[in-house]
């Protein structure tokens, strides 16, 4: 029922293939639960009514903790030192009240699995009803794209840098002015572009500019979910400008957090929301690491799986950068475009200026998050990281064209204005050897990065889109 269920409430955004292994795990669980158990009541249906009433508690506990803080009556429950002696204490109650009692258990037993069959009947029926009118997916939209005036095609880079805010945001919020980095790009070549973010979320942002086109509506931007990210997620992996490379006789090479064409992602998704996520983010054990993992990421409690864990991101950005420095140079017969992303400076700051790692109880606290001093510490470590990738990437591919850009600005900001606008402020610098750069407006947005990049580099004359941002923010848990 549990996998019934989470495929409905998620129809469209989960493969068979997740179904199956996630069901197998929690069946595998669940068995060894029963199994053990066992070994102590002798019992064959009140074992199982036990193990029932467990895995209720533990595959619903996301579930149920969300109705209760919504819930006037019963908010007082919600937080965690009075929700897990609740919790635990109704799953004894429930054992010793069913104890030796034969004619309870057998009823209940019938009830359930009754009750239960007629549910997964319910939603295997509601899956189908759904799945039946949907036709074959169509291609995705084609760029119109003028292959026969195509004259050069050289490798091209994409480095992100998430959360990268631009030198206005640094200058006036932070009271720093990154010259340094902008002289250095500016004497490989780079010509900074004036470009902002249209969105402040990076599924969103992504998803716009690899598709040259505003994400579709049918969100709420003040209330995104989990189900939006997969279907931006959707939209990132059908990308139509790496598709369009690809045409162009382009080799892709990813380098990103995201799974592209088919090309899945060398860091194993850990920064982004997987598919087996939106059926597992509610059970118990996703929920407690998500809420209190940091108690014991840290200190006397430190448990080496949790700080492996929390560090994911800080492997992530290692393993980019080491795969584009080793792919540089290779003698490839095609012409490559490249996309790496780097989850810096990007929350959790795990280093300071000189790539000192911070305290671990320091990288967990969520007040590192929204703390300049450390953020600009972490901007000046991913300042290094930067100028030494360049001088890799320009020493070996001299020709190549290589974009430096975030996808949105700082996120932090102490404000209620949801149009502040330095949410939106990014940093986009591109090097095009020997290519002209075209005019353009004094302030245009990401959206029309890759039209502008076609039309000075592979001499096309695409349309830019009207320029705009939209403000959004995750829907709060239980609301």
């Amino acid at each position: 029922f549990f996998i019934l269920h989470g495929a409905l409430e998620n129809f469209g955004f989960i493969e068979v293939s997740e179904l199956l292994k996630i069901g197998l795990i929690i069946f595998s669980f669940v068995l060894a639960g029963y199994l053990a158990v066992k070994l102590f009541t002798k019992e064959n249906l009140y074992t199982p009514l036990i193990i029932f009433f467990i895995s209720a508690w533990l595959l619903f506990f996301g579930a149920i903790h969300d109705t209760v803080k919504t819930l006037p009556l019963l908010n007082w429950l919600h937080r965690y030192i009075i929700f897990l002696p609740f919790m635990l204490a109704t799953i004894l109650a429930f054992i010793f009240l069913i104890r030796n009692k034969r004619k309870m258990q057998h009823r209940l037993c019938l009830y359930l699995n009754i009750l239960l069959l007629i549910y997964c009947i319910f939603d295997l029926s509601t899956c189908f009803l759904k799945w039946l009118p949907l036709k074959k997916s169509s291609s995705p939209p084609t760029i119109n794209f003028q292959a026969g005036v195509v004259q050069a095609k050289p490798n091209v880079y994409l480095l992100v840098f998430d959360e990268y805010p631009g030198y206005k945001s640094l200058k006036d919020s932070f009271a720093f002015a990154n010259d340094s980095l902008y002289h250095f790009l500016s004497s490989k070549d780079f010509k900074i572009l004036p470009t902002f973010a249209n969105y402040n979320l990076t599924f969103y942002a992504m998803a716009s500019m690899l598709n040259m086109r505003y994400v579709a509506a049918g969100y709420q931007p003040l209330a995104n979910t989990m189900k939006d990210d997969q279907q931006r997620l959707k939209e990132i992996n059908d990308a139509s400008v790496i598709r369009q490379f690809e045409l162009m006789g382009y080799t892709f090479t990813n380098y990103s957090i995201f799974d592209i064409l088919g090309k899945a992602s060398p860091c194993g998704n850990a920064a982004v929301v997987t598919q087996s996520a939106l059926l597992t983010n509610k059970i118990f054990f996703y929920r407690i690491f998500k809420d209190l993992g940091w108690h014991f990421f840290s200190g006397r409690y430190k448990i080496l799986l949790v700080e492996w864990m929390y560090k994911k991101d800080d492997r992530a950005n290692k393993l980019v950068e080491k795969k584009l420095l080793e792919g540089l140079g290779g003698g490839n017969i095609t012409p490559r475009f490249i996309y790496a992303h780097f989850n810096m400076p990007h929350p959790p700051i795990f280093c300071d200026s000189l790539g000192n790692y911070l305290p671990n109880a320091q990288i967990a606290d969520l007040k590192s998050y929204t703390d300049k001093r450390l953020f600009l510490s972490y901007l000046k470590f991913a300042n290094k990281k930067i100028v030494a990738l360049v001088n890799a990437v320009t020493a070996k591919d001299s020709n190549a064209i290589v974009i430096v850009m975030s996808d949105h600005g700082y996120r932090a900001y102490n404000t209620i204005n949801l149009a502040e606008p330095l949410y939106f402020d990014n940093i986009c610098a591109i090097r095009m050897p020997g290519k002209a750069h075209l005019p353009m407006m004094n302030k245009w947005s990401n959206v029309n990065l890759f039209p502008y990049l076609f039309n000075c580099a592979f001499n096309q004359k695409m349309r830019y889109l009207a320029d705009s941002s939209v403000f959004l923010s995750d829907k709060i848990s239980g609301n």
